[in-house]
């Protein structure tokens, strides 16, 4: 495999890292959840990180001797992307599954967002619809729902869970919106300071919950479990997870990006299995081959596109 070719995979592989890095967030989220306020959990999980990102933000541009600056526009349009992180998609979630179930959320609030996304990109012309993701968009959604179908809590519509599904749906969008609006901004600036911009808006907008709901008597009451579920939270699921997602983000786009999120159900399923000794069914199995599938279908279109202008190339060199 030449250089360049196994450069081209290093996205693909930072993604399922980034997933892997949450589906075992899902289950640290479970753990500290026991323990923590959500929102304030949150707070502090986006607070805790201002202080390294921005040192390392100041590090990264003095060694390379860039000016930090950023266009008036382009700071609002980060600020609100970390606002629409924060509140928006993690706080909506979490608001959306009491009125909900998870199963529900695994569906709706992340499964429908590689389907927004291709609508977006296709009214936009931004992205060509081929068979291979004419069909593999549809058997990955169909496989996430198999996959939680498989649980405790099956996938089902009904009155009972129409507010929070309609929340979670609404969640689907706004994910969507964050992917294109933030492969906008990774293209432009480095990704230190979107970073660190992105977190410090995330946490001023839930500073108030933290400030009304914690107090000395609150942290003392946590236990080292819930602290340890707030660390890894903190730097692993966030810091890294969200540098390494936004830099494969600006390699493949926001179409391809959000394809990769189906992997989430995989990925929380086996740290379910390992860190909260949950069974995993035959039909999770099952879903979980048919999101491999479906991801390779998807990715295949871009290597496609690669051969044919690496081809195309050699000809006009000719």
């Amino acid at each position: 495999m030449s250089r360049e070719r196994l450069r081209s995979f290093y996205p693909h592989a930072g993604f399922v890292i980034v997933y892997l890095l949450w589906g075992i967030n899902l289950a640290s989220l479970k753990i500290g959840g026991r323990e923590w306020d959500s929102l304030v959990f949150n707070g502090l999980r986006f607070a805790s990180m201002i202080p390294i990102l921005w040192v390392y933000t100041y590090f990264y541009y003095r060694s390379r001797s860039l000016k930090m600056q950023i266009a008036g526009k382009d700071l609002l349009l980060i600020c609100a992307l970390g606002v629409l992180n924060a509140v928006g998609m993690e706080a909506l979630l979490q608001y959306a599954l009491q009125f909900s179930n998870s199963a529900n959320g695994a569906v709706l609030g992340r499964g429908f967002m590689p389907v927004i996304t291709v609508l977006i990109a296709v009214l936009a012309r931004q992205v060509r619809l081929t068979w291979r993701i004419c069909v593999g968009i549809p058997l990955a959604l169909f496989s996430v729902v198999v996959i939680v179908s498989g649980g405790a809590e099956g996938f089902h519509l009904g009155g009972e869970t129409l507010r929070g599904d309609i929340l979670l749906l609404m969640r689907s969008v706004m994910g969507a919106i964050y992917l294109i609006g933030m492969n906008r901004l990774v293209l432009k600036y480095p990704l230190p300071l979107l970073i660190s911009f992105e977190m410090t808006a995330g946490a001023l907008s839930l500073l108030p919950f933290v400030l009304m709901r914690a107090d000395a008597a609150y942290f003392a009451a946590i236990s080292t479990t819930g602290w340890i579920s707030l660390i890894y939270t903190s730097i692993l699921a966030t810091a890294v997870g969200f540098s390494l997602h936004n830099w494969s983000l600006s390699k493949l786009g926001p179409f391809k990006a959000s394809a990769y999120g189906y992997l989430l159900p995989v990925t929380a399923a086996i740290a379910g299995y390992f860190l909260l000794y949950e069974s995993i069914s035959i039909f999770q199995c099952l879903g979980g081959i048919g999101v491999l599938i479906a991801m390779y279908l998807v990715q295949r279109d871009r290597a496609q596109t690669i051969k044919r202008a690496q081809r195309s190339e050699q000809t006009t060199n000719l």
